[in-house]
């Protein structure tokens, strides 16, 4: 039988306190990353983490740029929680089945 990877992802103030080789619920801890955010993106940055055009993108964050009009450069801790929810409007009433 194959063994899985999952992935957990935490945001947190301090780093979490886990170490290599701990068990967590009969799972065994084999490898811990952190990335961390340059403090200004452009949106080539942005298009290689989120699956959306690059007209969506400027659309849903354009409030946020702090470059000029041409080159686009956003604070990545501003604008990355906003591109992680879902916001979609929905038209019309519920169907109902």
């Amino acid at each position: 039988m194959f063994k899985q990877k999952y992935i957990i992802t935490i945001e947190s103030e301090n780093p979490p306190k886990i170490c290599l080789g701990d068990s967590i619920y009969g799972a065994t801890v084999i490898a811990l990353e952190i990335e961390q955010y340059p403090d200004l993106v452009d949106i080539a940055w942005i298009l290689k983490r989120f699956p959306m055009s690059r007209t969506t993108i400027i659309e849903k964050i354009g409030s946020f740029n702090v470059g000029t009009a041409g080159k686009h450069l956003y604070d990545p801790n501003k604008v990355i929680p906003l591109l992680k929810t879902n916001l979609t409007n929905k038209r019309g009433r519920k169907r109902i089945n």
